[in-house]
């Protein structure tokens, strides 16, 4: 499953424990015949809402870039770690 920020995409990753080796991480998620993943769709909603409630997100139709150079600037230097200011 992937989380979509705005900008792009995350792997949705379900640990079996807190602090847990990364390699013991769960990506793969088995469909249901209605479409679903059960329970794990509504952790990852969930996920989801507390994500938008903090604000999270890039909303790309009303955010702004402090550098107005930014594009010049990255293809110049490699610099892609932009963030949005409010």
């Amino acid at each position: 499953m992937l989380i979509y920020d705005g900008l792009h995409y995350d792997a949705l990753a379900m640990s079996p424990f807190d602090g847990a080796p990364e390699e013991f991480d769960q990506t793969i998620f088995p469909v249901r015949s209605k479409r679903t993943i059960g329970p794990v769709e509504r952790l990852a909603l969930n996920l989801v809402k507390e994500q938008h409630k903090k604000r999270s997100f890039t909303d790309t139709a009303r955010f702004t870039l402090r550098c107005g150079e930014a594009v010049e600037h990255a293809q110049a230097t490699g610099h892609v770690n932009f963030q949005e200011y409010r």
